[in-house]
C-alpha cells in the first residue's frame, strides 16, 4: 500500500472510531482554506483573508487564555475573565489526520478538502516526558486549565520556590523568568531558584539569546534570584525535583514547564520530522517545505522564537502569500505595535505602567529597553490585542 493510501485509510479508521461513522473523500466538504487552530496565529490568518473565500477554522478548545496573561493570572495580578476568549464561532473539533497529497483534513467534526491548509495548532505539552508523583502540586504557566485552577496561588508563595523550564525550543522563553521576577517582587522573602534545561543554543540564535540572557542574568543577581543552567527536570515529587544530572532541589512551591513538542500526526503526514520534535520547517513565506499549498505559523514552526508576536508576524506573511497566490492585492506584515493593531484604553495603560515599572526598574523584560512608562505598557497592550485578534477572527468566519 502506498504511503498516501495508508494515510487515507488510517485517518478514516480513526474518524470512524472517534465518531462512529466513516467519512471518505466523496463525503468531504470542499473549502478554500482550512485553518487548524484558532489562537493568535490562526485567527490572524482568518481575519486577513478575503470574505469571499470559504474559510474553516478548526479549534478543539472551548476557550483560550491569551498567552502573556497566564503568569499574571497565576500570580493574581490579572483577572482570567478579562483575558479569556471563547471559541464559540469556530468549528469545534480535533484534527485526527492530514493527507496533504489529496488535500484532506480529517477531524471529529468532519472531513474537509482544501485548496490551502494553514497549520496553527500550537505546541503539545509533553507531560509524559517527566515522571510526576501523583501527590505533587505545581503551576504550569503554559497550561490554561492548570493556570485557571491555581489562579492567585503564587501570590501567596513563600519559602523555597523553584521555577523550572525545559530545553529549547519552548514557547515564550521569557515567561519563566518574568514569573520569577514577578514572584520575587510580590514576595521579597521568597527563596527563588530558576532551573534552566537549555544545554545548547542553535547557532543562528547565539547572539540574540546571549545578549538577552546576559541582561536577564544581571537582573536575577540584582533581585537575589538563584540560577542553575543546563539541567532538565526528569522527576517531580511532592517536595523536590530531580534533574537529569542527579541533582535534587527541594521546594515549597513549584512552577514547572514540561517539554514542548509538535504533533505526531504531522510527522505521519510527511509535514514534520520526528527528529525535530515534530515541528514543521517552513520557507520565507511560511510554506511547509516541499508543499505549495500548506502553511505553518506560530508555535508549530521549527524555530526557537515561539512567541505571540512571532506568531502574529508569521500569520501576516502566510495570509499575504495566499492572497498573492490567488492573484489578489496583498500588503506586507505590519509593525507589531502599530496603532491599528493595538487598541488600549487609558485605564489599562495606567494599570500596565504601574504594575510593570516597579518590577523591572530600568529594563522591561521582553527585550524592551528603557525606563519610560510608555514602554512599560507593552505587555498589557499585547494581551488586549491578542484577545481582540481572536474575537475579530471569529466575527469574520462563523462555524458551519
Amino acid at each position: 500500500m502506498r504511503r498516501r493510501d495508508f494515510l487515507k485509510a488510517a485517518a478514516a479508521a480513526a474518524v470512524a472510531a472517534a465518531g462512529g461513522y466513516l467519512l471518505t473523500r466523496n463525503r468531504s466538504k470542499k473549502v478554500d482554506v482550512v485553518i487548524v487552530g484558532g489562537g493568535v496565529a490562526g485567527s490572524t490568518v482568518a481575519r486577513l483573508l478575503p470574505r469571499d473565500l470559504d474559510v474553516v477554522v478548526v479549534e478543539k478548545r472551548s476557550s483560550y487564555l491569551v498567552g502573556p496573561a497566564k503568569e499574571d493570572v497565576a500570580l493574581g495580578l490579572a483577572s482570567p475573565v478579562e483575558y479569556a476568549v471563547g471559541f464559540a464561532n469556530y468549528v469545534r473539533g480535533e484534527v485526527l489526520a492530514v493527507d496533504p497529497g489529496n488535500r484532506l483534513v480529517y477531524t471529529t467534526a468532519g472531513v474537509f478538502q482544501y485548496k490551502y491548509l494553514v497549520l496553527a495548532p500550537g505546541v503539545r505539552l509533553a507531560y509524559e516526558a517527566v515522571a510526576v508523583d501523583r501527590g505533587a502540586r505545581y503551576v504550569n504557566i503554559y497550561d490554561d486549565d492548570n493556570v485557571l485552577a491555581s489562579a492567585g496561588v503564587l501570590k501567596r508563595a513563600r519559602g523555597r520556590v523553584v521555577v523550572a523550564h525545559p530545553g529549547l525550543p519552548y514557547r515564550c522563553t521569557s515567561a519563566p523568568y518574568e514569573t520569577a521576577f514577578l514572584l520575587k517582587w510580590l514576595n521579597p522573602e521568597a527563596d527563588v531558584t530558576v532551573i534552566s534545561g537549555v544545554k545548547e543554543i542553535p547557532r543562528e540564535f547565539v547572539d540574540q539569546v546571549s545578549t538577552l540572557g546576559g541582561r536577564v542574568a544581571e537582573l536575577m543577581e540584582e533581585r537575589g534570584i538563584d540560577f542553575v543552567g543546563g539541567l532538565e527536570v526528569v522527576e517531580i515529587w511532592r517536595d523536590r525535583v530531580v534533574t537529569d544530572g542527579g541533582e535534587v532541589f527541594k521546594y515549597d512551591a513549584l512552577i514547572w514547564t514540561p517539554p514542548h513538542r509538535g504533533w505526531g500526526l504531522l510527522v505521519e503526514a510527511g509535514l514534520a520530522r520526528e527528529g525535530e520534535y515534530s515541528f514543521v520547517r517552513v520557507d520565507d513565506e511560511m510554506r511547509a517545505l516541499g508543499w505549495d499549498d500548506v502553511y505553518a505559523v506560530g508555535d508549530v514552526v521549527w524555530h526557537v522564537v515561539k512567541t505571540g508576536w512571532a506568531a502574529f508576524y508569521q500569520a501576516q506573511v502566510a495570509a499575504a502569500s495566499i492572497k498573492r497566490d490567488l492573484g489578489l492585492p496583498a500588503e506586507g506584515p505590519r509593525f507589531l505595535y502599530s496603532e491599528d493593531a493595538i487598541r488600549l484604553s487609558p485605564r489599562e495603560a495606567i494599570r500596565g505602567a504601574k504594575a510593570w515599572w516597579p518590577i523591572y526598574g530600568g529594563v522591561l523584560w521582553r527585550g524592551v529597553y528603557g525606563p519610560s512608562e510608555a514602554e512599560a505598557e507593552a505587555k498589557y497592550q499585547w494581551m488586549r490585542a491578542m484577545k481582540e485578534i481572536i474575537e475579530e477572527g471569529q466575527r469574520r468566519w462563523k462555524k458551519l
